[in-house]
């Protein structure tokens, strides 16, 4: 996930900063790109992974789907 996002967001940031000065900024639009990549995939990975750990150690979760897991997590822990 995050290697797609970063591949996506490089030519984005790329643009934005080739519309702000005519000099090459590649180094630091890809750069930007990454960090946008990493917020973007602990956003969406961590409770993921967290969902996955309670699964696996918890025989309450066990039976149930990430889905149902996550609604359950977002309701016991807001």
């Amino acid at each position: 996930m995050k290697f797609g996002v970063y591949e996506v967001m490089k030519p984005i940031t790329k643009g934005l900063l080739e519309q702000i000065s005519d000099t090459d900024h590649t180094a630091i639009a890809y750069i930007a790109a990454s960090v946008i990549a990493g917020a973007v995939a602990s956003i969406l990975l961590c409770p993921m992974e967290s969902a996955r750990i309670k699964m696996v150690t918890d025989t309450s979760y066990s039976q149930s789907s990430l889905l149902q897991v996550l609604t359950k997590l977002s309701q016991d822990n807001g």
